[in-house]
């Protein structure tokens, strides 16, 4: 996609216009009117003092400014571009690039700008894929999202964790040991939770090499972990539907209290019959995504499920 990888500017280009764009801290950038979007008029405070040089200011100031200069340059150009980042550690720099990803994600939400979600979404998918764990962690920690709210990130999240968990099944307690140096001292309750998880893993392979190690007598099944952007997606989705479905039923339930008493005026039917094949639509969503994973996971039992686990005493 356009702007991942060309030259980014220190500065934005934006800086002058006839609307002032007002974001976090004083932060000011400029934008041609007829860019703006009505959804993005009415999220913000925006005025015409019908003067004969009418002054336009859009407030957005629970926007930073790094995410407010990916929302103007996408509203000009339709790609997605961030200012480079000033640190100077590699690591440094992506987990900066991956907060601004995160704000903007958020911000085009809230702003009503769903191309721009989608390549926020892939821009964290991106630059997550440089980071540690830890590193990742203390970033999504330092964003302090509603995960209730984002449920793309969080299965993002999950998809990591669960990810390296299989990877130090792979590579061996060693994989733990480098990750709780990386993590340092635990000073937050994710980072207590973390560090858990890998000193049980860790705990776990080492139990597996002495020599009074039993093997267990019932078997496992082979987990398939979803491809990250598909899961995010999908929860995502998920969401939206939970969220129609929310709505649709307390619309339903008036309706169908007036059908009892009386009737229905032909729009008030044509009303319920809409939401009735909404729910029938997305039950059957439902239904597929549930045959879809059961496939999956009979697929990946076939192929990559372990060697027999012999009973004890044999």
């Amino acid at each position: 996609m356009a702007g991942y990888w060309g030259p980014k500017p220190t500065h934005s280009p934006y800086a002058s216009g006839p609307c002032a764009v007002y974001f976090a801290s004083a932060g000011l950038l400029h934008i041609p009117r007829s860019l703006l979007n009505e959804n993005m008029k009415q999220a913000a405070q925006f005025r015409d003092d019908d003067s004969s040089h009418p002054l336009y200011e859009l407030w957005l100031d629970n926007i930073k400014l790094d995410a407010g200069h990916v929302i103007i340059h996408y509203l000009i150009t339709g790609t997605y571009q961030c200012l480079q980042p000033q640190e100077e550690e590699e690591e440094k720099k992506f987990a900066a690039e991956l907060a601004t990803a995160i704000r903007v994600y958020v911000a085009a939400d809230s702003l009503s700008l769903p191309a721009l979600r989608e390549m926020a979404r892939g821009e964290i998918f991106r630059l997550g894929e440089w980071l540690s764990l830890p590193a990742l962690i203390k970033v999504m920690e330092e964003a302090a999202l509603s995960f209730d709210a984002y449920p793309g990130i969080a299965t993002y999240v999950e998809s990591r964790v669960l990810s390296y968990s299989q990877d130090e099944v792979i590579h061996g307690s060693h994989k733990a040991d480098e990750t709780l140096d990386a993590l340092g001292a635990p000073d937050s309750l994710s980072k207590v939770l973390l560090r858990s998880v890998l000193l049980a893993k860790a705990s776990e392979d080492r139990q597996k090499k002495e020599p009074n190690y039993r093997l267990s007598t019932v078997g496992y099944a082979a987990l398939e972990l979803r491809p990250i952007e598909e899961g995010m997606e999908r929860a995502e989705k998920r969401a939206l539907r939970n969220a129609e479905a929310a709505y649709e039923e307390q619309e339903l339930g008036p309706l169908m209290e007036k059908k009892k008493k009386g009737g229905l005026k032909h729009e008030e039917w044509a009303r319920v019959l809409t939401f009735q094949r909404n729910a029938i639509k997305r039950a059957e969503e439902e239904s597929m995504e549930r045959a879809m994973d059961a496939q999956r996971w009979l697929e990946g039992n076939k192929s990559t499920a372990p060697h027999p686990i012999p009973k004890e005493g044999k």
